[in-house]
């Protein structure tokens, strides 16, 4: 079943998540499956669902037909530990954290990437993306996520966006405290040589440039499993022109 529906998310250009509620370890392995089809990109979010028999998942998600849109948001908290196991160690705490405040958002997910940044959380139709979670910022989080916010101390980026993109929005917003998710969106981005980037931004209809430095972190252990230290690339602030 998960070689089919691997095979239709790559026909379809989609990513692939696998995704179960923090409570479902007990459940019918042979009961019905839920499925979300969901667009990320600005302007275009939202979430599709649909409930089919285990036998017919491969079916239903390859199937333009029979979904119905989903009004609330999801939050998915990455705890696939086969490939790095920082994710099940750090994102289990945070997952049991988030479902004791607000349980109907939040779902176990697979492989989110960027093992180093765990725990991982990916708030959807959004595609927002927070790291270095821990369960104290539980509140916060499901308090963002209702509220059309982010956490700003731990955002990594809009899944949508390009890593240049994620930087800039992530450090003006760490520098000027701006919270509210839509009050950020990119304009422009020029390459200026020698490492060098510059990102125009609109904030609330005003223009906000951004310059980047590309940089590279001490040598360390980036993963609970890397085997041995690497440097990690940075996106370092120069300034911010208002």
């Amino acid at each position: 079943m998960t070689d089919a529906l691997r095979g239709t998310a790559q026909e379809r250009g989609l990513k692939l998540l696998l995704i179960r509620r923090p409570s479902a370890r007990d459940l019918d392995p042979d009961g019905p499956r839920r499925l979300f089809l969901v667009d990320v990109r600005r302007g275009r979010a939202r979430t599709l669902t649909r409930t089919t028999p285990r036998v017919e998942v491969a079916e239903a998600a390859a199937a333009t037909e029979g979904w119905e849109l989903h009004d609330e948001p999801l939050l998915l908290v990455c705890t696939h530990g086969r490939k790095d196991w920082c994710c099940a160690l750090r994102g289990r705490p945070v997952v049991a954290a988030l479902a004791d405040l607000d349980p109907a958002p939040v779902w176990e997910c697979s492989h989110l990437g960027g093992d180093r940044f765990a725990a991982t959380a990916l708030s959807l139709p959004t595609g927002v993306t927070h790291g270095r979670l821990s369960p104290a910022d539980a509140p916060d989080l499901v308090a963002a996520l209702r509220t059309g916010r982010v956490l700003p101390h731990r955002l990594r980026g809009r899944s949508c966006d390009p890593g240049v993109i994620q930087a800039a929005e992530a450090h003006a917003r760490l520098e000027l405290g701006i919270d509210v998710l839509e009050a950020l969106r990119p304009r422009a981005v020029v390459d200026e040589e020698e490492g060098r980037w510059r990102v125009d931004l609109e904030h609330e209809g005003r223009p906000l440039r951004v310059h980047l430095r590309v940089g590279s972190a001490a040598a360390h252990r980036l993963t609970c499993s890397a085997p041995d230290d690497r440097h990690a690339r940075t996106w370092e602030l120069e300034h911010i022109d208002r």
